[in-house]
Order: C-alpha cells, then structure tokens, then sequence
C-alpha cells in the first residue's frame, strides 16, 4: 500500500540535491561537511520514504533515473524558494524589510508624525509604514482587532490589556497671533479667555474636555465664538484673526504656519499625556519595536 503522508526532511532534500550536482556521494558529503555514511543514509532514507530509486549507483560513476531528474527538478526550485523566504525573514527581524501600521489620532498624525515617520524611512527604507487617523477609541479597538500594530494616542483611563509608556508629556497653552495682545506677554491665565472670542474644538472631544473642566476649576465658563472639529480648523482660524483657541503645544510647535504662537497658560497649567501603546498578547515584530524606539527617540530629542 502506498504511503499517504511522505516524511520527507529539509535535510533529505539538500543531501539529494548535493549529490546530484556533485556526482558522487564523497564530493557531496564534502560540502555538506557531513561524513559519507551519514550521506548514503539520508538518501536511503529518502529513496525508502518515496519508494522510489532515485539514483543508479555504479562502480565507475552515478546516474539520476527518471524519478531522480524530476525529483531534482523540483527541489531546485523549492530549497530556492525556502532559501529566499529565509533571507527575507532573516530582513524582517533585522529590520531591513518588514511593516508596521501606526495608529494615531487626526491631531498627532497632522502634526508630530509626519516628521517623525519621514526620519524613520530614511533610516529604514525597506520598511513599508502605514498610518490610521481616527479617534483613540475607534484606534483601541483596530489595536484589539490587529488592525494596526502600535497606537499613538492620549488614553484615558485604566488599559491593562496595553503595553504603553508616555511619548509625548505636553501642556494646553493659549494659541494666539503674534501681534495679538496676549502674543507679547510670558504666560497667560485661563481668565484671559474670558474677554476673548475663544475658536473651541467641538462638545465630545477630548480637548474640550480638557478646556471646559479647567474653566470649570476656576468657577467659570466659556461660550465659544466659534467650533470646530479639527486642530487645524482652530489654527487657522486664528491666523485669521477670528480669536483665540486653547490647544496641546505641540499642535503649534509642528504646525507650518508662523503667524500664531503658543503663549503658556496657567492658574491651572493643565498637562497632556500622549501614550505609545501595542497590544500585550500580541507578538511585536522588528520593524514595530524599531518604530517604538525612533519614535521615543524623536519625541525626546
């Protein structure tokens, strides 16, 4: 009866190749650096496992039969394959080639990734980066369901399924015109707000959040002149002299237009952690854990 299942060994298959290029098992077991004997077994071996002759052994010399050429065939294009998707895995772990998919919310992926991920291709070319703008809950759950690979965002809250540590430590400050009144002064306060036309992120996000509950510290209030639901919206809706906004520093520091400036604002001083997060149970790859790295190295240089 015929075997169903062939247990058939990478080994195997280099010997038999080796032989069939070199021609006689001496030659082969040479450059296999293995001894003679241990040769004629794999080749036994495998000849017994295919219950097949793969070879005519003579006294003068050695023949392939006609399973033998198509065995051989075969095998050349197969150790050649495995042996490229061994050197490609052997890139991927030495991070010169692989992919990693970075999530991050609207404001970081318009502002502080962009230049990060520009320096992290010039120092890994071959590896394929992909970016996802959304909000931080709708990036948690593409992290859970391995949608993306590292997450960059302000968590809330407790996540014990995460592995994090703070990228970015940053400040709200008071974004402004140069020439506004407030543009010339060291640091403001959030009563300052309260006599200006205050451009404010939308109800629901994050950063109004922040801005309502420190009014709220200092027992007041503010109605916006103007709300938008995007970081850049606000900025430019300053430049253009329609007031003032409240936003994370770092939303100025990487943003291309030079007719706003950030002014400290305190009484409170109202922080902002930006986290760098990948899942616990799911294995990091090389090229991910390279990300991780340049982009802590770049937030902190």
């Amino acid at each position: 009866m015929k075997k169903e299942n062939r247990n058939i060994s990478l080994k195997q298959m280099r010997a038999f190749v080796a032989v069939a290029h070199a021609g006689s098992f001496t030659r082969a077991a040479e450059q296999l650096f293995i001894t003679q004997s241990a040769l004629s077994s794999l080749i036994r071996n495998l000849e017994a496992e295919l219950e097949l002759r793969l070879l005519d052994r003579t006294t003068r010399r050695l023949e392939l039969t006609d399973a033998g050429q198509e065995l051989l065939q075969s095998l050349e294009h197969l150790l050649g394959d495995i042996d490229r998707m061994t050197s490609n895995l052997r890139d991927v772990g030495a991070v010169r080639r692989g992919r990693v998919r970075v999530g991050a919310t609207p404001l970081l992926a318009s502002t502080f990734l962009p230049v990060a991920i520009q320096a992290f291709r010039e120092r890994y070319p071959e590896v394929t980066v992909r970016v996802c703008d959304d909000s931080s809950a709708s990036l948690l759950r593409a992290l859970e369901d391995g949608d993306i690979d590292l997450l960059v965002a302000t968590l809330d809250g407790e996540h014990p399924e995460l592995v994090s540590t703070v990228l970015l430590t940053d400040v709200m400050v008071l974004v402004c015109r140069r020439e506004h009144r407030l543009g010339n002064v060291q640091q403001a306060t959030w009563n300052d707000l309260l006599s200006e036309p205050v451009v404010a992120m939308s109800k629901g996000s994050g950063l109004r959040a922040i801005m309502d509950s420190a009014m709220e510290s200092i027992g007041e209030s503010i109605t916006p002149s103007q709300e938008v639901n995007h970081v850049a919206t606000a900025v430019a809706m300053v430049a253009a002299g329609m007031g003032v906004a409240v936003l994370p520093a770092y939303s100025v520091r990487f943003s291309e237009t030079g007719a706003v400036l950030a002014v400290p604002l305190v009484s409170p001083t109202v922080e902002r952690y930006v986290s760098l997060a990948t899942l616990k149970r799911r294995t990091t790859s090389a090229a991910t854990q390279a990300m991780s790295d340049h982009l802590l190295e770049f937030a902190r240089g």
